[in-house]
């Protein structure tokens, strides 16, 4: 299956015959008319193990595996925290219909970031005249929001959505199953390289980049989140490319649902259910700790005197605990366009350096713990699956690309 992704990504190794050579014998008796299994035999032996040893997930989860809000127009239905405070000065019950938003790339292993961003959540049914304030802003939107006629020509331009049987106001997604949203739910992103699913206890909504399974399980977080479910999701899932050395993975309801989700004693379910809470409140304080500085480095050295923003943070500044005080200076420089590096004056250093040293051995403390803990909970799941010890080396070996 690597020789095949990679052929697929349209990177071939250099030294071709020789992987070619060094893979695995496979054997063919398994090649009927059904899809092929493009795996050595100890990997499909070990999946088809996992399969036989849980209840897959959409049994588990009773169908619950739920996508996130298609609006029909983003632009028009996500607004940004000032439109919301100013609809809800307007109009207080416009609160009722404005929900907190983000999208998959807010999703993150153990934690979900702040997205600063609110969806106007006009589904079926919703009786727009009681809420005048999000009425007449929709209003200055009517055109791009009109559903387009059934009848319209084909050669014709329309300027609105596409057609179907909801309102101009309303969201295009039916979304029958939205009260799952207000709920403690898992979240998890639609594309991704890593174990990204966490817990949302402040009933955000989704995007259709994400999915959610309603009803605050932290074992099934747990389980989720383990390098067991990361094999099996490798080996069912359909690949989308390479990122860095890593395989991204199209983490739809398609292929979710076939996770297998053991049934333990409750010792080790409350056990597992324990250790994801913990890294779910570390994986928040890390966050805390990152974007608290981050903020600060903003406010010193990205704004002009009267509190204009000179611009945002680069990536590099962004991820401060990884790089030098040096480093970052220079990537301040970049992001906020700085005549010259300011963590290369002394008065300055002085200043900063002590600051960066602690809360970069604070990030480190978090992280270490959340380590600690994700390792436990691999440990826990692979005897919850009774795996051997060549099983679990032949999994993590998988699991790193």
């Amino acid at each position: 299956m690597r020789l095949y992704k990679w052929l697929t990504a349209g990177h071939p190794p250099e030294n071709l015959s020789e992987v070619i050579a060094a893979a695995p014998t496979m054997r063919t008796d398994h090649l009927g008319t059904d899809a092929w299994e493009l795996e050595a035999d100890d990997v499909l032996a070990l999946r088809r193990k996992l399969s036989a040893s849980g209840k897959p997930l959409r049994e588990y989860a009773e169908g619950r595996i739920l996508r996130g809000v298609v609006s029909g127009l983003t632009e028009v239905f996500v607004i940004d925290g000032n439109r919301r405070d100013q609809l809800v000065a307007e109009d207080p019950r416009s609160v009722e219909i404005i929900k907190p938003f983000v999208q998959g790339t807010h999703l993150r292993p153990w934690y979900i970031e702040r997205s600063g961003d609110y969806l106007i959540f006009t589904r079926r049914g919703i009786r727009i005249e009681e809420y005048p304030a999000v009425l007449k802003y929709l209003e200055s939107h009517r055109e791009k929001l009109e559903p387009k006629p059934a009848d319209w020509p084909a050669w014709r331009t329309w300027p609105g959505r596409k057609p179907g049987i909801y309102k101009w106001y309303e969201i295009q997604d039916s979304v029958d199953y939205w009260p799952g949203f207000e709920e403690t739910k898992i979240v998890w992103p639609d594309i991704s390289k890593l174990p990204r699913f966490s817990m949302d206890c402040e009933r955000r909504y989704l995007g259709n980049t994400g999915y959610i399974v309603p009803g605050g399980d932290y074992y099934l977080l747990g389980v989720l989140s383990s390098w067991t479910t990361w094999f099996f999701i490798s080996k069912t899932a359909q690949p989308l490319r390479l990122r860095g050395d890593r395989w991204q993975y199209r983490l739809f309801a398609q292929f979710m649902e076939h996770v297998p989700i053991p049934n333990p004693p409750e010792s080790e379910r409350i056990a597992v259910a324990d250790l994801a809470r913990r890294c779910c409140t570390l994986g928040l304080e890390r966050y805390e700790v990152q974007t608290k500085v981050q903020h600060r480095l903003c406010q010193a050295f990205g704004e002009d005197p009267d509190g204009t923003p000179r611009g945002t943070l680069n990536q590099k500044a962004e991820a401060w605990w990884e790089i030098s005080a040096n480093e970052l200076g220079a990537a301040l420089k970049t992001s906020f366009k700085l005549p010259s590096n300011p963590l290369k004056n002394p008065r300055t250093a002085d200043e900063w350096e002590p600051y960066l040293a602690e809360k970069r051995a604070e990030n480190q403390r978090l992280a270490q713990s959340i380590a600690d803990a994700e390792t436990e909970i691999n440990e826990r799941v692979f005897r919850l699956f009774n795996l051997t010890a060549d099983e679990i080396t032949l999994l993590m070996r998988e699991v790193e690309h």
